[in-house]
């Protein structure tokens, strides 16, 4: 399931950010198995959701300022059509959902 996998690359992000030993960014996307763009990409949107996410090029490597990290939960949960109905108010026919939590950063 591409989510899962996704959700797992971004754990595996912030584990090598909390290590801060990420190395540049074209030797951190090829550790992820990802191309430099899309690795950006995935920076980018960790930034926009508030995590203090920096680069130093002496270091070469990417950190958290101010000690932060990344708190990243997910999980499954398979509900029943009845238990759908009950949250989104009776819709017919909907068949079971899965739910995940979001990343958030931990200031």
């Amino acid at each position: 399931m591409k989510m899962i996998g996704q959700l797992q690359r971004i754990q595996k992000i912030n584990r090598m950010i909390k290590s801060a030993r990420t190395g540049t960014p074209k030797e951190f996307a090829d550790e992820l198995g990802i191309s430099e763009s899309h690795f950006y990409r995935y920076i980018e949107e960790l930034q926009e959701m508030g995590a203090p996410i920096q680069y130093s090029r002496t270091r070469r490597t990417y950190f958290y300022e101010n000690n932060s990290e990344l708190s990243l939960s997910y999980s499954l949960k398979i509900i029943s059509e009845q238990g759908a109905k009950e949250i989104i108010g009776g819709a017919k026919k909907i068949p079971s959902l899965l739910f995940f939590e979001s990343v958030r950063p931990l200031l």
